[in-house]
């Protein structure tokens, strides 16, 4: 009786220390950060055989920070991708340096598996262009996947603004007075930044720009009234524009967008052409195998043609772009000489 009664204790405890060892295991959870990081996207996936790829998490690196059109977009992405690979995928915010935390970090890190991938950017084109700290890293270092989306550049003014109204009162108001705006970085690498530089440069005006970690952060400086006007991308501002939280000045594109079809653009406002955009996209370290890189962008691709996935990036205000391989490496490339030409950069 002694016996069986030590036999059946040992089956109990084997059965009772492995859920002990999973709820231990579960209590240690990552950062308060990078788990708010990883909302969404996530959904239950299928087991995989082993070795199969994809067979567990993937995680899609953002560079900026949560709550910008860059980082929705990219959540857009990461539930749709999940569904159409079976597996969970999951943004993780990388920020600081205009992106360069997060794009070094991937290059040079141990990510040849597949199960991560990152955000690119223009900035990242234009890397090797900055004189206070010219990147050693370029285009060359990448495996480039797919392009998302083409999002074209702003400049809101807060509705309840009387220092001026429009475009041409901004103009006139900026050209007598300082005024700030935020960007990502200061310089030639920043697509905000080159916009302040070329109103400089084209008006005369007084246009200051200080450094954030994302076009979330930009907005909430603007709208707490720390900084004066906001420069943006449509889709950092397209639910403020619609419920009137926000007054677009201009669109700086070829044409009106279909997204504010009653804001003008920079050329229409003032005769002055330019254009300026951000093309975002995403790309795998060099060392992830072109088999694995094939069937990402095969999937993403995928992701791109699905009705659901379409709908939920037009009310972002983000126009679908799905260029890839050389042809989204010439759409990174596509500012570089206008950038040049603006702040005066040497070939």
């Amino acid at each position: 009786m002694k016996k069986t009664t030590t036999k059946l204790l040992a089956l109990a405890l084997a059965a009772v220390m492995p859920l002990t060892l999973a709820g231990c295991s579960g209590s240690q959870g990552t950062s308060e950060t990078k788990a708010e990081a990883q909302k969404g996207g996530e959904a239950e996936a299928p087991k995989k055989a082993k070795g199969e790829w994809p067979a567990e998490t993937i995680t899609l690196v953002c560079p900026f920070s949560a709550g910008g059109g860059t980082d929705i977009g990219a959540r857009n992405m990461a539930t749709a991708l999940g569904k159409e690979l079976g597996v969970n995928v999951v943004v993780e915010n990388q920020t600081g340096s205009g992106g360069w935390i997060a794009w070094t970090d991937l290059i040079t890190g141990d990510y040849d598996d597949g199960y991560t991938v990152g955000l690119i950017n223009h900035n990242y084109a234009m890397g090797e262009l900055d004189p206070d700290n010219p990147r050693q890293y370029n285009l060359d270092d990448v495996q480039l996947l797919a392009n998302q989306a083409i999002d074209y550049n702003v400049m809101a003014i807060r509705s309840n603004d009387t220092r001026f109204t429009d475009l041409d009162s901004f103009i006139e108001y900026a050209k007598a007075n300082p005024v700030l705006v935020s960007a990502q970085a200061t310089g030639i690498t920043d697509g905000d930044a080159t916009t302040a530089e070329w109103f400089n440069k084209t008006f005369g005006t007084q246009i200051t720009v200080v450094p954030v970690d994302g076009a979330s952060d930009s907005r909430g400086m603007f709208l707490a009234g720390d900084t004066d006007v906001f420069f943006a991308s449509i889709s950092d501002v397209q639910s403020a524009y619609q419920s009137g939280e926000m007054k677009i000045a201009c669109v700086f594109s070829e044409e009106r967008s279909d997204f504010m079809p009653d804001v003008p653009t920079v050329k229409e406002a003032t005769g002055e052409d330019f254009v300026a955009f951000a093309a975002r996209g995403y790309f795998y370290p060099t060392n992830v195998s072109p088999e694995i890189a094939a069937k990402m962008t095969e999937a993403m691709l995928k992701v791109m043609e699905d009705q659901e996935y379409v709908d939920n990036m037009a009310a972002l205000g983000l126009k679908l772009d799905n260029t890839s391989g050389e042809a989204f490496k010439e759409l990174l490339e596509s500012q570089v000489d206008t950038r040049k030409e603006i702040w005066g950069s040497a070939e």
